[in-house]
């Protein structure tokens, strides 16, 4: 069992409360004039402030967590306010269909939402999320990500990633670029913090094998390209919460991949 104590974010309601205040203080202007949208958005802004000032308070004196457990019948979890069960969900492994995890981020690299959802097979849904006025944070989050990786719940690619950096024994907390071959499969892992180093090794696989010119897959955290004149032939790249993970599939040549401190650099561009 997984125990998570979700951070209370006083920093981020704090930045909100101020937000929302000096929004009703410009709304609060029009307001004394009359105009009815002025009036709207001034009772809209002023619940928002006692909104942030309510959740600043409950989590002042609330504490919550959740135990997270996975067995092989089933994934449970229980959310716990002060020690008092709130909520118990249970799904059966048998029933799952498709496990998705988001991490969401308000500006840039600043973490605001968490997110799991398991699909069933009868096209249901159950979520598990921190919610409004708790924060799982951005390491829980992928701690979290990584133990239903290592129980086989997750992308297919991204379970493939962990159980070869179990095999191989990677040490997952030491930045580090590994390979390996199997048959006509050929692996390049990268375990890296830096949050530009996918953007990095897409560009260099667009660069060093232009004849990979059928883009399959082109989305934030994987790249999927076919050879035009091997449709079979294909190489995938793939970030997840252990790091980045390329497979190589029918590929003759084997490129240098390069991490960006191999390069000197610590981003793209300029």
């Amino acid at each position: 069992m997984q125990i998570y104590v979700l951070e209370k974010g006083f920093i981020y309601k704090l930045f909100m409360l101020t937000a929302f205040s000096l929004f009703a203080l410009v709304m609060y202007q029009g307001y004394i004039t009359g105009e009815t949208i002025y009036t709207i958005l001034f009772i809209v802004s002023v619940a928002l402030c006692s909104f942030q000032i309510a959740s600043f308070i409950y989590v002042l004196i609330v504490k919550r967590t959740i135990h997270f457990k996975i067995t092989e019948k089933e994934v449970c979890w229980e959310i716990f306010d002060n020690k008092k069960l709130q909520k118990k969900i249970c799904v059966n492994r048998d029933e799952i269909d498709e496990v998705r995890t988001e991490v969401n981020y308000l500006t840039g690299n600043i973490y605001s939402k968490f997110t799991l959802t398991f699909v069933l097979k009868d096209n249901s849904e159950i979520e598990l999320t921190d919610g409004m006025i708790y924060d799982l944070g951005l390491k829980k989050a992928e701690h979290m990500c990584r133990y239903l990786l290592n129980n086989n719940l997750g992308h297919e690619q991204d379970i493939k990633f962990a159980k070869l950096l179990n095999e191989e024994n990677i040490d997952t907390f030491k930045e580090q670029k590994f390979s390996k071959n199997d048959g006509d499969f050929y692996y390049i892992g990268v375990i890296s913090k830096n949050k530009k180093e996918f953007l990095s090794l897409r560009i260099q696989l667009e660069s060093l094998y232009s004849e990979y010119k059928i883009i399959e897959k082109n989305a934030n955290n994987e790249y999927l390209i076919r050879n035009e004149n091997n449709k079979n032939s294909y190489i995938y790249l793939r970030s997840n919460a252990f790091g980045y993970f390329i497979e190589f599939y029918k590929v003759k040549r084997k490129e240098e991949l390069k991490m960006l401190k191999e390069m000197g650099r610590q981003k793209i561009g300029f």
